[in-house]
């Protein structure tokens, strides 16, 4: 009998131990991607294969009947017009080789969807979430003491340009916005103790300052702005606490002329001792300097993308086209730093309002009804929020943790969720 015992429990740890291992591997490396033969690659995605096809050998991988009708559908539609309609109707022709690429981002981010929502069917999110916002915080972390005591070692890894802060991403403002994600779950989970809520709060405020992230600094102060809102309007107080904030936010009021001068005066210093602070500062003193100037230009590609949007409004310009487009049509190639704008050129104006009014939907569904309000769906809530508003100047479309939570947060909203306890107790 304890033979058979130790045959079976060392069974169990050979499946559990790598999985384990592998979810790890993915929470913390979707903090990390490069650009290997023109494609935007992380080594998440090879244990996210590995998970996605050992839930396949144990038969417990689910995929959803109508996001699957979904994204084959979506398939038909980008590469039936990216390869007749616009070579057809525009004379222009796509390189197959850049259909073929954006065709494979298709299937990882519906490859991180499933794995999402097979991750939340088996009650393993919280732990990725653990992982993933941890180890943001580490990284951030490592990116302050690398600029203020100005340590060379791995620099060029580390920084864009030499100065501007990007963890392990390929870039700055795509750094700053997930790093604004790792924040949520320090600040949404109750076991964590206060002292350490404040210190991931001020890591990740000064590390999206050397990340010089013009974007990463409007999304961390919007996200504040959504929580404090949340505050004032949802939490109860007492009468004598209420009485206080009033008082604070009227000396606060009283005091602006006074705090502007000396803000921006501290801005200022910053500034000239912080390199990468130069490209930030300019939002304090010149808002739209800092949209136009110091190599944003984000009124080119956005005015760019209208008019690609304008050129192929229903059935979009499907995928590997739009740069083409963009270039030959409208004398600019470049993406158009928005994911909103991205997708509808790409999938067309129906497609993609479906599918951000879904997302709205959910998201307006795990706020308002109080069934659906757990800890868990309120953090991947905020999540995807976060990486909303930092869609309104970044292309995030191909996000891969956008995509995972997103996944997770559908499952968890489905009213039947397919007996998730019973099956997640193989994996504890």
């Amino acid at each position: 009998m304890v033979e058979t015992i130790s045959v079976n429990t060392l069974q169990l740890n050979s499946v559990r131990v790598p999985f384990t291992l592998s979810l790890f591997f993915i929470s913390i490396l979707m903090h990390q991607s490069n650009i290997i033969f023109g494609i935007n690659l992380s080594l998440a995605d090879i244990f996210c294969i590995f998970t996605l096809v050992h839930l396949i050998a144990i038969k417990k991988l689910y995929i959803p009947v109508s996001p699957l009708l979904c994204f084959l559908f979506l398939s038909v539609q980008v590469i039936f017009t990216a390869s007749f309609y616009i070579p057809i109707v525009f004379n222009l022709h796509p390189y197959p080789a850049s259909i073929i690429n954006d065709y494979f981002k298709l299937l990882a981010i519906f490859g991180y969807f499933l794995l999402g929502y097979n991750l939340s069917k088996l009650n393993l999110m919280e732990k990725v979430l653990n992982w993933y916002s941890l180890f943001g915080i580490i990284i951030g972390s490592v990116g302050i003491i690398w600029t203020f005591l100005n340590v060379n070692l791995f620099r060029d890894l580390l920084f864009f340009g030499g100065s501007r802060y990007r963890g392990l991403m390929i870039d700055p403002n795509y750094y700053s916005v997930l790093l604004v994600t790792a924040i949520v779950y320090f600040t949404r989970i109750k076991t964590v103790q206060n002292n350490l809520k404040y210190l991931a709060i001020l890591v990740t405020i000064l590390s999206v300052l050397i990340s010089g992230s013009k974007t990463g600094l409007i999304t961390l102060g919007c996200y504040f702005l959504l929580r404090l809102l949340e505050y004032l309007l949802t939490r109860r107080k007492k009468l004598f606490v209420l009485a206080i904030q009033v008082a604070l936010l009227t000396m606060v009021f009283l005091l602006t002329p006074l705090l502007i001068n000396f803000f921006h005066d501290l801005f200022n210093t910053m500034a000239s001792n912080i390199p990468s602070f130069g490209r930030v500062y300019y939002l304090f003193v010149d808002f739209n300097a800092a949209l136009s100037e110091g190599g944003s230009g984000r009124e080119t590609t956005w005015v760019t993308a209208l008019q690609v949007i304008q050129a192929s409004p229903f059935v979009g310009v499907g995928i590997g086209t739009y740069t083409l487009m963009a270039s030959k049509l409208f004398n600019y190639d470049n993406v158009a730093h928005n994911t909103f704008l991205q997708l509808s050129a790409e999938w067309g104006l129906p497609l993609a309002c479906a599918f951000f009014l879904y997302i709205f939907f959910a998201l307006g569904k795990t706020t308002f009804l109080a069934s659906h309000s757990s800890t868990l769906n309120i953090i991947l809530r905020d999540i995807i929020v976060i990486l909303l508003i930092g869609s309104m100047a970044i292309s995030l479309n191909n996000a891969r943790m956008l995509w995972l939570f997103l996944g997770a947060l559908v499952f968890s909203l489905r009213l039947n969720h397919f007996n998730s306890h019973s099956e997640s107790e193989k994996f504890k």
